[in-house]
């Protein structure tokens, strides 16, 4: 086991400085650029779980009956929250669909903690647009470098979700970088939140809900974390390379320096993909090259005969084994981890939607997952973290292989502008009016201009408030 200097708390002393002290105009235009498709990406996806998520019901009935009331919006129903429960639902809502940004290198999803966070405490605090936009590329900065740093192999094999671990202290940093709070405080916070950095992998056993809960709890505990700093409170020293702090107790062999030697020259933010379908990104390389096959001239489904998709070691862990449950998904969580299920609808209807999860079941999906198999792919995990896939497609006794490396929302192959919009309008029309939909795309596209960013959170009310 590498042993990890615990010197000063050199790395969670840096961390919070950069994350703490980080300004609008440090950052390059084309980053802020990306922070406000980021934003838009994230509210799509939060509108429609808000209202069609099997989950969300529930969510909202149980922190109804724990919130005091207060002024911060959870998407789809007002501004009668306290900030954490605001945070809390809208990052439930936020990682509901799985259509929420991916960061290979991380293995993580870092706008489903951060932004709800960063959201709650600029509609309290009446921050700048400036000053949100700051915050949100502070903080995936945060979430990512832990990541890298901590290893994601590392973090699954422990039985891990990065996204929740990871993301606690990623949304601290929004927190406080948003309040204007200071690295000293942003420090006592991270200390604080390393008693609290939580996620167990263990929702994949039943398709349970706890993988969208956990990044509602990251934003919530962010706050909480927070408010006890800013009073006052004293959190643990060294809570990231600590004898007892996070990379010593989630994973193996860490690199800590990672998370800190390339702020404020690297931006996390830069690097991160948003999503063309809803479901785990591993799946993704290998729906871009099913939905390819599918577009082909004369492509007759009842004509192949067998699919093999490769994947890297954590990929299959997580979409392909065991397979003999991942072929008979019986929840949209379940379905959403299946890589036979997700192919199958592939092949079938060429897409994969959130609408398209109402063929959990279907007969001839079942049918076609009868010819589907997922496997380990010793090239693609040569070169782990990769999101890459192998898909070998059978079809009259001739059988044709492609290595799909960059799945599309990547930014080697990313969603632009017009595609961001046009998935935000896609999820977001099925709960607001097209003119309100419009009117927050623009307003998301102007964040900077803001004076107070409530403006924004005003518009995701429900809208017959």
């Amino acid at each position: 086991m590498t042993i990890i200097s615990t010197s000063a708390g050199a790395i969670t002393g840096r961390l919070a400085a950069y994350a703490a002290d980080l300004e609008f105009e440090q950052i390059p235009s084309s980053t802020i650029d990306r922070a406000k498709q980021a934003i838009l990406d994230l509210l799509g996806i939060a509108i429609r779980a808000s209202a069609e998520g099997d989950s969300s019901a529930v969510s909202r009935r149980v922190v109804d009956g724990l919130a005091a009331p207060g002024k911060a919006t959870a998407i789809g129903i007002g501004p009668h929250y306290q900030p954490q429960y605001a945070a809390l639902l809208n990052g439930i809502f936020a990682h509901t669909l799985d259509f929420d940004d991916t960061h290979e290198g991380g293995s993580i999803h870092p706008g489903a903690t951060v932004i709800p966070a960063a959201l709650a405490i600029a509609e309290e605090r009446a921050a700048s647009g400036r000053r949100l936009l700051a915050a949100i590329v502070a903080s995936y900065d945060v979430t990512v470098r832990l990541s890298e740093a901590a290893g994601a192999a590392a973090q699954y094999d422990r039985g891990f979700h990065p996204t929740a671990t990871c993301g606690t202290f990623g949304a601290t940093a929004a927190v406080a970088n948003v309040a204007e709070a200071g690295a000293h405080v942003l420090e006592n916070a991270f200390g604080i939140n390393g008693s609290q950095a939580a996620g167990s992998l263990q929702f994949l056993e039943n398709g349970a809900w706890n993988k969208r809960i956990h990044t509602g709890l990251a934003a919530h505990n962010a706050i909480l974390a927070f408010r006890f700093a800013e009073a006052g409170a004293l959190g643990a020293a060294s809570p990231l390379e600590g004898r007892s702090g996070f990379f010593r107790g989630y994973t193996d062999d860490p690199e800590p320096q990672r998370a800190v030697a390339t702020l404020g020259s690297r931006f996390a933010i830069d690097e991160t993909a948003f999503k063309p379908y809803p479901s785990c990104r591993y799946s993704h390389a290998a729906l871009d090259v099913l939905r390819e096959a599918v577009s082909a001239p004369g492509y007759d489904p009842n004509a192949i005969e067998s699919v093999t998709i490769g994947l890297p070691r954590k990929g299959l862990d997580l979409i392909g084994v065991p397979a003999d449950t991942k072929r008979a998904p019986s929840s949209i969580v379940d379905g959403q981890f299946s890589m036979h299920f997700l192919a199958a609808v592939a092949l079938l209807r060429g897409r994969m939607t959130w609408d398209d999860y109402e063929l959990l079941g279907d007969p001839a999906v079942v049918a076609t997952i009868d010819r589907i198999r997922v496997v380990l792919d010793p090239e693609i995990e040569e070169r782990f973290p990769t999101m890459g896939a192998s898909v070998e497609i059978t079809t009259r006794g001739a059988t044709t292989r492609r290595i799909n490396w960059t799945p599309k929302g990547e930014p080697a192959n990313p969603l632009g502008w017009d595609e961001v919009i046009a998935k935000f309008m896609s999820l977001a029309t099925a709960v607001y009016g097209r003119d309100h939909c419009v009117r927050l795309v623009d307003m998301v596209r102007g964040t900077e201009l803001l004076d107070d960013a409530g403006a924004l959170t005003w518009f995701l009310a429900a809208p017959d408030r």
